[in-house]
């Protein structure tokens, strides 16, 4: 089974990208801290295969549908999706979120 993630908003991702767990504790990153905005932003596009809802497809058709996810890659390879914090930025920028 793999490790319990901690889940949090979108919203606090700058502050949790500065914690590291170690068992149950929550420690500080070393280093300074990480101010994702001047991480390099990345792509990466996976393609999601589900069952269509419209119907059966011919026998040997697949439909997949492309999903874009996008990642910040910081100074010592600390790579973070911020797929939905990107989304988030973009809406504060346009005026859409105070």
């Amino acid at each position: 089974m793999a490790p319990l993630v901690p889940v949090f908003p979108t919203e606090v991702l700058p502050e949790r990208v500065n914690v590291v767990y170690k068992g149950w504790k929550e420690k500080r990153r070393k280093g300074p801290p990480v101010d994702l905005e001047k991480c390099e932003l990345r792509e990466m596009l996976q393609y999601s295969c589900n069952p269509p809802q419209e119907g059966v497809p011919s026998p040997g058709v697949v439909v997949c549908k492309p999903v874009l996810r996008l990642f910040r890659r910081c100074a010592g390879g600390l790579t973070v999706e911020t797929t939905s914090w990107e989304k988030l930025q973009d809406a504060h920028k346009d005026g859409k979120i105070a």
